[in-house]
């Protein structure tokens, strides 16, 4: 399974993978030296370095799999002509009379307070797909909300 990256997101996630290896060493070095200590059942230190590696050991396998087949944003085909990942969607909300941009990225790059959401989210997935002047309903965890779609623009223009 392809995951969608900018190039920013992706050497921030690689970043993240190179210290979590360097935390795993320092852990399990913790670990070891708790454990030179003697009896192991009352080791409050080797079994919190235990639960500590299993975590970043968990962390590694997830950043590991991501990485494994990324896909890059800024190499996508994107014409602007739907809402698809990659895009800017400059929206009105017809519930507020608001006009809101969402920009749609993959995980990684999400900064739902900036209205920068993954393209996994209700709200995106709600999106793709759309054109320019439609009328779109989409259910989120909080309820319905109600758009007319102004414009669409590569995210990065």
């Amino acid at each position: 399974m392809s995951h969608f990256f900018t190039r920013q997101s992706h050497a921030r996630i690689t970043e993240e993978l190179t210290k979590l290896r360097q935390q795993l060493i320092e852990i399990s070095r913790a670990k070891n030296v708790a454990a030179a200590e003697g009896d192991l059942s009352e080791n409050a230190e080797y079994h919190a370095n235990s639960e500590k590696l299993m975590m970043v050991q968990r962390r590694i396998h997830d950043v590991e799999e991501q990485l494994a087949s990324p896909r890059f944003i800024e190499e996508l085909n994107i014409d602007g002509q739907k809402v698809s990942i990659g895009t800017k969607v400059i929206c009105l909300n017809l519930d507020t009379d608001e006009e809101i941009v969402y920009t749609i990225l993959g995980p990684a790059d999400a900064v739902p307070e900036k209205n920068v959401i993954s393209h996994q989210s209700p709200l995106a997935r709600g999106f793709i797909g759309k054109e320019l002047d439609d009328e779109i309903t989409i259910e989120v965890p909080s309820g319905k909300r109600n758009f007319l779609i102004l414009g669409i623009k590569r995210f990065d223009e």
